[in-house]
C-alpha cells in the first residue's frame, strides 16, 4: 500500500514537471494563446495516470502556477495568468485530463479525448471573450480554429504513446 502511494505520487509530480517544462516551449501568437504542447501532455496524463491522479496533477500545475511558479506557458506564473487571456484554456486542462482518464478503451477514450478537448477549447473561448470583449466567432477565430486541428490530432498522438508506455512500464 505504502510502495503504490509513492509510487502514484512520483507518477504525478513527473507529470506536473513534464506539462511545466512543455509549457515553455511556446511559439507567440497574436491573439496571445501561445502554441504549446500542453494539450498533448495533458492528454497523456490522463490517458497514462487515469482520472483521479491525472486531475490531482493538473490541480498541483494549477496551484504552483498561482502561488507563483513559472509553470505557465512563457515563464508566466501567478494569479494574474489565472486570469488573463490565456485562463480559461488552463482552466480548461481540468475537463480535459478528466476526459481522456475516464477510459481506458481506444475508441471511447480518443473519442472522449476529442470531446474533452472541444470543452477545453469552449472554455477557452468564453474566457477570452469575457475578457476582450470579442463576440464568439472572432474570438473563436483567433484563439481556438488555429489549435484546434493541432490539439485534435495530439489526442490520438497522445492515446498511441501512452498505450506504448504501458505496455513497458506498469502505472
Amino acid at each position: 500500500m505504502k510502495k503504490e502511494r509513492i509510487k502514484s505520487i512520483t507518477y504525478i509530480a513527473l507529470f506536473v514537471a513534464i506539462i511545466s517544462v512543455v509549457s515553455q516551449i511556446a511559439i507567440p501568437m497574436p491573439s496571445l494563446v501561445p502554441i504549446t504542447l500542453q494539450t498533448l501532455t495533458v492528454a497523456m496524463c490522463g490517458y497514462l495516470l487515469g482520472f483521479k491522479r491525472g486531475l490531482v496533477a493538473i490541480i498541483v500545475y494549477i496551484a504552483l502556477g498561482v502561488v507563483g511558479a513559472p509553470v505557465f506557458s512563457s515563464f508566466q506564473g501567478g494569479f494574474s495568468a489565472l486570469i488573463g487571456y490565456t485562463g480559461g484554456f488552463i482552466w480548461g486542462f481540468i475537463p480535459l485530463v478528466i476526459l481522456c482518464g475516464i477510459f481506458s478503451d481506444k475508441i471511447k477514450g480518443i473519442t472522449l479525448g476529442i470531446l474533452g478537448v472541444t470543452v477545453c477549447h469552449a472554455i477557452g473561448i468564453l474566457w477570452y471573450m469575457a475578457l476582450s470583449g470579442n463576440n464568439f466567432i472572432s474570438a473563436f477565430l483567433l484563439v481556438s480554429l488555429p489549435y484546434l486541428v493541432k490539439d485534435i490530432i495530439f489526442i490520438p498522438l497522445a492515446y498511441f504513446i501512452s498505450a506504448k508506455i504501458k505496455n513497458k512500464i506498469k502505472i
